[in-house]
């Protein structure tokens, strides 16, 4: 295959890098290391961009080689918490600018994250892997080819993570429907 210009590879950077890195971020719960494995994701997919056609079909690898390299890397790391959030940490937990809301709503609005980010914790990587994807905007068909499974078994695992997302926050939130 032809090897793409560098114009053309700059500009598909530029384009995936900050789905990638929410991607990985969402796996690993972790901004900085998941930086470093997009970083690396990129780099070897750069290294082989003879090969492959990156800005045709380069999502798709990136998608795939995140997860494999967020898996290895969840499964051989040990559990570890944080007692204390820096505040010299440059990368907010909270992306969306909460200024503007009222306090209740703030709280209300953290106390459902919290929520949602312990459902999706408590679910096996390859169904959030599946949804993260979907929630991304992948079709089916590609949430298949990057985890490698075929698209019936990935629309299993999407309806089985909303499945358990939604039991797991259904005492939440009915809690907050009006009597």
């Amino acid at each position: 295959m032809a090897a793409s210009s560098p114009g053309a590879l700059d500009a598909w950077i530029l384009a995936t890098a900050p789905r990638a890195v929410a991607y990985a971020r969402s796996l690993l719960r972790d901004p900085h290391q998941a930086e470093d494995v997009v970083q690396d994701c990129y780099c070897r997919l750069l290294a082989k961009a003879d090969t492959y056609d990156l800005p045709r079909d380069g999502l798709k690898l990136l998608f795939r080689s995140i997860t494999n390299v967020c898996i290895n890397a969840k499964t051989r790391r040990r559990t570890m918490f944080r007692l204390v959030h820096s505040d010299d940490d440059d990368s907010p937990d909270d992306p969306i600018d909460t200024t503007a809301l009222p306090p209740d709503a703030l709280l209300m609005g953290r106390e459902l994250e919290k929520f949602v980010a312990d459902g999706l914790a408590k679910l096996p990587e390859a169904q959030r892997a599946a949804l993260e994807l979907r929630v991304l905007g992948h079709t089916q068909q590609e949430v298949a080819e990057i985890l490698g499974v075929t698209a019936t078994h990935a629309g299993v695992l999407i309806f089985r993570a909303r499945k358990s997302l939604t039991a797991f926050l259904g005492p939440y939130l009915q809690s907050e429907a009006p009597p």
